[in-house]
């Protein structure tokens, strides 16, 4: 993590007197030495996010308050709301999603998704991003299936809230082209689409 270790001292110091600990005290729940949580509290070295989660459990708070994260206030009332965080999303540089639609009559279904690849090289944040998704089905399917409760699930968001509270998002570049400019990047992404698919038609045809 890159937070203040004297800043998460204090929160931990104040935690550990809010739920009316000692040192000693917490030090023997966590198996660790007195000196160790001295350390942790005035910031002398810095707590890994899995003693974070460990502290947080016995002072009955959120990894990510410990840390000092402050999670935004999201209010979807609307459908202009999702459109507006997926605008947001759409901004970020290291993050890229295809959006794959699927309808009759070419498909029996009528579906859509937003699909993050874990390996493109061009967007460093998916690969983070597809293990969080596919910790979120997993953690959604143990809610719905009743193997966890809601305080069970909201423990597991605060933790990864904790954990990623330090990748930082920053705005893509925006490209400033002319007219001119933007008309020859087009024809030139076509005529690239177009290799691409007659080569994919070649590989079919050699392959019956």
């Amino acid at each position: 993590m890159n937070s203040n270790p004297a800043e998460i001292g204090e929160r931990i110091k104040s935690a550990r007197k809010a739920a009316g600990l000692s040192q000693t005290e917490l030090a023997t729940r966590l198996d660790k030495t007195l000196r160790t949580i001295q350390k942790y509290e005035s910031g002398e070295i810095e707590p890994s996010i899995a003693m974070i989660n460990a502290i947080a459990k016995e002072l009955n708070v959120s990894p990510a308050d410990l840390i000092g994260y402050r999670r935004p206030s999201i209010e979807l009332n609307s459908l202009s709301d999702v459109i507006a965080v997926l605008y947001q999303l759409n901004k970020k540089a290291g993050i890229r999603f295809e959006i794959d639609v699927q309808r009759p009559p070419h498909s029996e279904e009528w579906s859509c998704s937003l699909r993050f690849k874990g390996n493109d090289s061009s967007a460093e944040m998916n690969d983070s991003l597809c293990l969080i998704l596919e910790d979120f089905r997993d953690e959604r399917e143990k809610l719905e299936t009743y193997w966890t409760d809601q305080e069970g699930f909201d423990r597991w968001m605060e933790k990864e809230l904790a954990y990623y509270a330090e990748a930082k998002l920053q705005d893509r570049e925006v490209e400033v082209l002319t007219e001119m400019e933007r008309i020859q990047r087009r024809n030139e992404l076509d005529r690239q689409r177009l290799e691409q698919m007659k080569k994919a038609a070649e590989e079919s045809g050699s392959q019956q």
